[in-house]
């Protein structure tokens, strides 16, 4: 990803290099307690401390379906007014499979309302716009 360094993009490289470290707590504290998450099954309202519990237990998944880190692909910012930005990312997905089958590429999409009024900026919303799950189960990487 290129492109001009902003407050907004720096925060979401750091995530991403949070998340390519599995940083957990450094990850969770990026998001504001609560923050809204919607995925196309629907909405809901995320506690940290949940979110926090659910990381562990998705790595695990990826980790077995050979998934390297995510890296983040391209992020379009856009000031809706002095406190919130919307960044719209994409995301690459490698899963490198431990059978000697060919590694696939997955680009997701996803969403973030960022409030930048506070001294550290927070995530307090997540939108994911594909179901990675079922694409995994599209694409043959986890079984149906």
């Amino acid at each position: 990803m290129s492109q001009i360094q902003t407050p907004v993009s720096r925060f979401f490289q750091s995530y991403a290099q949070k998340s390519s470290e599995d940083n957990i707590p450094a990850m969770v504290s990026q998001f504001a307690d609560p923050f809204l998450s919607a995925d196309p099954h629907g909405t809901h309202c995320v506690r940290t401390a949940e979110f926090a519990a659910a990381l562990p237990k998705r790595k695990l998944l990826f980790d077995r379906l050979g998934c390297m880190p995510a890296v983040l692909e391209d992020l379009h910012e856009t000031q809706l007014d002095s406190r919130y930005f919307l960044a719209k990312t994409t995301w690459r997905l490698d899963f490198a499979p431990r059978d000697s089958s060919q590694a696939v590429h997955i680009l997701v999409d996803s969403t973030f309302l960022v409030d930048t009024g506070e001294q550290e900026f927070k995530i307090v919303m997540y939108m994911a716009h594909q179901d990675i799950m079922q694409i995994l189960r599209d694409r043959g990487i986890l079984p149906a």
